[in-house]
């Protein structure tokens, strides 16, 4: 009996138990009354346990590989670059020399002096990257420290980054892979949130249009600040990941009911980053393999990320549309094809006239 009742935890553990052996497995443990092992409760607590590490050290394994990946095309590129460098020294080495003979020649004849002028750095002056509409941008920074800039956003840095502190602001999505420098902290400010940290990988979104901003940790720790509320700080661990509303005042002000935004949106919500097992990277980062992915999302959220990706205007005329929740990704498909695979799941229609969309 004691074989079995171990054989229906693991079932039920494992989310493979049938109604009826769950019965089963209730009335064994019934029968044996104080005489059980463990209370059920502990063991499924760590069994819970368990499954995370084991889920954490798997994202931490594609993580490598896809550094590895990251890497071997740095390499490639960086190869590719001196064969072009070298190849242009040379002829440039011959346009030197061919340019040094005429202008000797011009000196002896008419007098010529040279005059050199030294570039002066402007303290305070901004360093602004915008990525295009319809592509990624990766940057490096003065420390070394590498960020993944997605469609559309821009990061700002100014000549003293590095000084005291690394300073960026970001408008829009970005994957950040900073170099550790306990003496320089690195802090990421956007509109609503402000992130310090002193080397880490981390994503974060934060689109001014969107509703809420978003901060999902790989690696190492990172210490969150809602700028409204700057006395609270938040820090957080490996995969796990923080959703801030960016203005609470306008939604309050919209038609719909407070009791419902404290009920289905809270001001801060904690949760744990997406990992789906055929993914190489969570959800909140397939943006970098050009994947648009979600999550449980809401469909005014996936709109928004819609729009950005295919470059067009999204309009609801229905508000119980907009609270349909999808989770899933997209690849290559076009905007049509992928309208046409949410609508396979929830009840709704659209039309497209160009750029601009309704849906209804």
């Amino acid at each position: 009996m004691i074989n079995n009742i171990w054989i229906l935890i693991g079932k039920k553990l494992n989310g493979e138990a049938s109604p009826e052996e769950l019965l089963e497995l209730e009335q064994l443990l019934q029968q044996q009354g104080d005489t059980v092992m463990y209370p059920m409760d502990e063991l499924e607590e760590i069994w819970k346990n368990d499954q995370q590490i084991a889920e954490d050290e798997k994202l931490l394994s594609k993580w490598a590989a896809f550094d590895a990946e990251l890497d071997a095309v740095e390499e490639k590129e960086a190869e590719e670059a001196a064969q072009v460098i070298a190849v242009q020294t040379k002829k440039k080495k011959a346009r030197i020399i061919k340019l040094g003979s005429l202008l000797a020649a011009a000196c002896l004849m008419l007098g010529v002096f040279w005059f050199t002028r030294k570039e002066t750095m402007v303290p305070g002056k901004s360093n602004e990257i915008t990525a295009p509409k319809n592509g990624i941008s990766k940057i490096q920074l003065p420390d070394g420290s590498r960020v993944w800039l997605n469609m559309g956003s821009k990061l700002t840095y100014n000549n003293d980054f590095g000084t005291e502190q690394r300073k960026v602001s970001l408008v829009g999505e970005a994957f950040f892979d900073v170099v550790k420098d306990p003496q320089h902290p690195f802090v990421v400010t956007t509109t609503t949130i402000s992130i310090r940290v002193l080397g880490t990988k981390f994503n974060v979104r934060s689109y001014n249009n969107d509703k809420t901003s978003e901060a999902a940790l790989i690696r190492g720790k990172i210490e969150l600040t809602v700028l409204k509320n700057p006395e609270k700080k938040i820090i957080l661990n490996p995969s796990e990941k923080i959703t801030v509303i960016n203005n609470q005042e306008l939604q309050l002000k919209s038609n719909t009911p407070t009791y419902k935004i404290a009920e289905e949106t809270p001001l801060i919500a904690l949760s744990r980053i997406h990992q789906a097992k055929k993914d190489t990277l969570p959800s909140e980062a397939l943006w970098l393999e050009n994947k648009l992915a979600f999550d449980a999302e809401d469909f005014e959220n996936i709109a928004q990320k819609m729009e950005r990706r295919y470059n067009v205007n999204i309009v609801f005329e229905n508000e119980d549309v907009k609270k349909l929740r999808f989770t899933g990704k997209f690849e290559k498909e076009s905007i049509n094809k992928a309208l046409l695979s949410l609508q396979k799941t929830a009840a709704f229609r659209y039309k497209i006239d160009t750029n601009q969309i309704v849906i209804y």
